[in-house]
């Protein structure tokens, strides 16, 4: 299971995410959250990936592996929308550095909406902890 990769590209989503900080500091707040939910995803990941590399928790995981599956894949998708999403900002246009980084903000903030209902910090948030508790379930079954 390509947990290492998911747990990359939340660093990779992060990495994204800072670049907003500079051109538009009103949304800095919310900027950093994203970031920080994408850190403690990517942390959340690899030791979910070592505690199923463990052969002590291998009957655990099997128990569980469609939970992880799933959240895998949503995780895998989430990010590929966002980095869809960032490639607005290479596109050509005559307007201002911070008015593309706050119109792709925009843009990010009503996919998501539109999609679930929810911000993507919220949806970031349910994963983390959906993450967490599959590893404390796992380990101590």
């Amino acid at each position: 299971m390509a947990l290492i990769a998911v747990a990359e590209s939340a660093q990779d989503i992060a990495a994204g995410f800072n670049k907003f900080l500079e051109p538009v500091p009103e949304i800095s707040t919310d900027i950093t959250a994203l970031i920080s939910e994408c850190y403690a995803i990517s942390s959340g990941l690899r030791e979910l990936n070592t505690t199923i590399e463990d052969p002590i928790y291998y009957q655990d995981f099997e128990y569980r592996y469609n939970d992880v599956a799933v959240v895998k894949e949503a995780l895998d998708y989430t990010f590929k929308d966002v980095t869809r999403l960032f490639g607005g900002l290479s596109r050509p246009t005559h307007i201002s550095r911070k008015t593309a980084y706050h119109q792709v903000w925009r843009e990010i903030a009503d996919f998501f909406y539109q999609e679930s209902n929810a911000s993507l910090c919220g949806r970031l948030e349910a994963s983390r902890l959906f993450l967490a508790e599959l590893t404390y379930l796992i380990i101590d079954g």
